[in-house]
């Protein structure tokens, strides 16, 4: 399996792409969130966006999902089959009632999401199978009262989404797989919806060693300050960037 992040950055980010990852594998794909940036950033890795065949979305912020109308025009227009969309059950009106503004009416008349996209409901804890991988949703403590969900593929990744540190989850499933994809803000401050740098510095080093920190703010875009926070780490807590991939085997 190879996994690409098409963006690293958080909401406010200007200088690199926002935070998603594409995952390659048995013959197929599937992008976590799609963010308008990803446009560019498949571009750049030479991905077509007409290849964009399975989105899972892991919650409603803007910067999770402000690309899912143009990739559901894009593909009808340009492409030749609608993409598959897991999401959870609770977010599909919701996410219509954001999209449908721009996407409801045509000049063929009106349209609906399943119009644009093949949706896949998940329930609470709901799973999905893809080039046979098995795909593991789990809610998320991100902002009261909204529903956002993580997703684990094993043998190979966790991965937070935008959450709090559920530091007995990552305990419990860090030996089942590889690699740990988990947002960190990076401030030193408090921000309630997300993780910081302090509550993943308290894991265990084993589980540190497998971490990768994603969705943070520009002070990090640049490639060698990245760099410098790798090497002061040593092996635990690396950061990722942006178009950098990483490889996996069963």
């Amino acid at each position: 399996m190879k996994l690409t992040f098409l963006g690293t950055g958080d909401m406010f980010s200007v200088e690199q792409h926002h935070n998603s990852m594409l995952a390659e594998f048995g013959g197929t794909h599937l992008v976590i969130d799609f963010p308008e940036s990803n446009a560019k950033a498949l571009k750049q890795y030479g991905f077509a966006m007409t290849g964009i065949h399975n989105v899972f979305i892991s919650h409603l912020h803007e910067d999770h999902i402000n690309g899912v109308q143009m990739l559901g025009y894009y593909a009808q227009i340009v492409g030749d089959r609608k993409p598959r969309l897991f999401i959870h059950e609770q977010l599909v009106d919701p996410l219509w009632s954001i999209l449908s503004p721009g996407m409801r009416y045509t000049t063929d008349g009106e349209r609906t999401l399943g119009d644009y996209y093949d949706v896949v409901p998940l329930p609470d804890g709901g799973s999905f199978e893809l080039g046979g991988v098995t795909f593991e949703t789990f809610r998320t403590q991100h902002v009261p009262g909204m529903v956002s969900n993580g997703l684990m593929a094993k043998p190979y990744f966790y991965y937070s989404a935008d959450s709090t540190l559920d530091r007995e989850r990552v305990e419990r499933i860090a030996p089942e797989v590889q690699l740990i994809f988990h947002e960190c803000h990076m401030h030193d401050l408090v921000i309630k919806s997300h993780t910081s740098l302090k509550d993943l510095e308290q894991l265990p080093a084993d589980i540190k060693q497998k971490t990768v920190l994603m969705h943070y703010h520009d002070e990090y875009a640049d490639a060698a300050a990245r760099a410098q926070f790798n090497r002061t780490r040593g092996d635990r807590l690396r950061m990722a960037g942006t178009l950098e991939s990483f490889e996996l085997v069963e």
